[in-house]
């Protein structure tokens, strides 16, 4: 068998078990929340527009939920829409809605498109995350340390959202393709992979400082030299252009999309800010009203996955890795609060991996993180379903 064969052979395998490890993880979710839809009544208001699949289909339509329905106004209606004085959807980003539009008819519904992509980039994100594990610790442990680091993402108590007619799963995946074909110095095709990032989620932004960063620092260090295939890194900040491009030919304003921030109660501050405001409301317990409970889970996500980031930095891990984590958490901590920093932290990968490694000689600490995380997936999957905010 020659060479091509084998890593042919070595694509295939990892894939597959990128795959099986989806399905697994996902039926045990999926058949919790089919039966907890029996079992629990709704807890929050489901309005009319989140109900996409009719009447009667309340597993389908609990994927479709909150910002879901923000998407949906962009894949029909582009952002024509717009308008100054209101909340609006050019606050969301093109790609996912247009892959769902454009893919509709081939599944016989934008909503099912949807659903589609996202679950499918979540495979191809695991794929990803499982080929970054074997280029960083390319030892016989690799494939345990990204299985686990896998396991942590699907089994993380807002990884539902991977599965959602959301842009966790797309996103996830542009960004980890783009981080590993980084490392392995294409710079070219990073820069496209995170171009469709930046597409897809502001977070691509992190996404390029964080490649910039370490590819910056490797240049003065004179660790490596020059080329110009480097410069296919500035095809990630391009992507925005593309974006602002959309919205002066639909709306007339290229910053609309940052001008309407300010109906979701987002402002510019330090990112330490509502990570204090948030921990003030947590004395011997969690305070008994749910939202600012969760506002204290969302500080102490924010706070743990900071600290991974820092001891990333500690153990000289590649600069892109723990810059994407630590600029993952403070981005969205700098708009003035710590909600939704559950989904924000989810698409860290870097993170996992750290997890994952650090887990290897730790069997009562991998136990903890797997039972943990699922408990808090289980609660917050069936909320979100039930039509309560969560994540």
């Amino acid at each position: 068998m020659d060479l091509r064969a084998i890593r042919e052979r070595l694509r295939t395998s990892t894939l597959f078990s990128a795959f099986t490890m989806f399905v697994v993880w996902r039926l045990a979710l999926f058949a919790f929340d089919e039966a907890g839809l029996h079992l629990i009544t709704k807890v929050g208001t489901c309005r009319p527009q989140w109900e996409v699949f009719g009447p009667h289909h309340d597993f389908w339509n609990g994927f479709f939920r909150w910002d879901a329905a923000w998407y949906r106004n962009v894949a029909l209606n582009g952002y024509y829409t717009y308008r100054p004085d209101q909340p609006s959807s050019v606050a969301f980003y093109p790609m996912f809605p247009h892959l769902a539009r454009y893919l509709g008819p081939l599944f016989g519904s934008l909503y099912a498109a949807g659903l589609v992509v996202s679950n499918a980039a979540t495979i191809g994100a695991i794929y990803y995350v499982k080929k970054l594990g074997a280029l960083l610790f390319p030892d016989e442990s690799s494939e345990g340390t990204s299985d686990r680091a896998a396991t942590y993402i699907l089994v993380f108590p807002t990884s539902f959202f991977l599965s959602a007619f959301y842009t966790e799963g797309l996103y996830f995946f542009w960004s980890a393709a783009s981080m590993y074909f980084f490392l392995r110095e294409r710079y070219v095709t990073s820069g496209v992979l995170g171009a469709f990032a930046m597409l897809t989620r502001s977070s691509g932004l992190v996404l390029f400082l964080a490649l910039a960063l370490d590819l910056g620092l490797r240049l003065g260090r004179k660790k490596t030299r020059f080329h110009w295939r480097m410069l296919g890194l500035f095809l990630i900040p391009a992507g925005l252009v593309v974006f602002m491009l959309i919205l002066k030919s639909e709306t007339g304003d290229p910053f609309a999309f940052m001008k309407t921030i300010r109906f979701w109660g987002r402002e510019q501050v330090w990112p330490w800010t509502p990570v204090i405001a948030a921990l003030k409301k947590f004395g011997p317990g969690l305070p008994d009203r749910t939202d600012d409970a969760q506002e204290v889970l969302d500080a102490f996500t924010a706070i743990v996955f900071f600290v991974i980031g820092l001891w990333m930095a500690k153990e000289r891990m590649p600069v892109a890795l723990w810059a994407l984590v630590i600029g993952g958490v403070l981005l969205p901590l700098s708009t003035g609060t710590v909600s939704a920093m559950g989904r924000y932290t989810l698409v860290l990968f870097p993170a996992f991996l750290w997890l994952g490694k650090e887990t290897r000689d730790r069997p009562s600490l991998d136990r903890f993180i797997v039972y943990g995380s699922a408990f808090f997936l289980a609660i917050y999957s069936l909320r979100f379903m039930r039509c309560a905010w969560a994540g």
